[in-house]
């Protein structure tokens, strides 16, 4: 079954910091095995979003803006470990590597 790389983002994320209420979005890099494109981008979402549950960064009921930035398939031999992790800040910064 082929490998995919997907960046996910996300927006708008509720935290509390110092008793004030701050939005912050994200992005992560994900490797999920899929038939397809299109199992993958779900894949992909399931396994972001369960992770935000898990770590009550969202409740069941929300439906917080998460979606699939750029995904490809990739060799499972030339994966690279992009860090399974979050990487949060805030919608006003700007993360282009330019």
């Amino acid at each position: 079954m082929p490998e995919y790389k997907a960046v996910v983002v996300g927006e708008n994320f509720e935290f509390v910091i110092d008793e004030e209420s701050q939005y912050l979005d994200f992005t992560r890099t994900v490797y999920v095995d899929a038939p397809d494109e299109q199992g993958a981008q779900e894949s992909a979402l399931a396994i972001v979003r369960e992770d935000l549950l898990a770590q009550s960064m969202m409740d069941e009921w929300d439906d917080p803006v998460i979606v699939i930035d750029e995904i490809k398939q990739v060799d499972v031999l030339a994966r690279h470990d992009d860090g399974d992790d979050f990487i949060w800040h805030f919608p006003e910064d700007d993360l282009s590597l330019a």
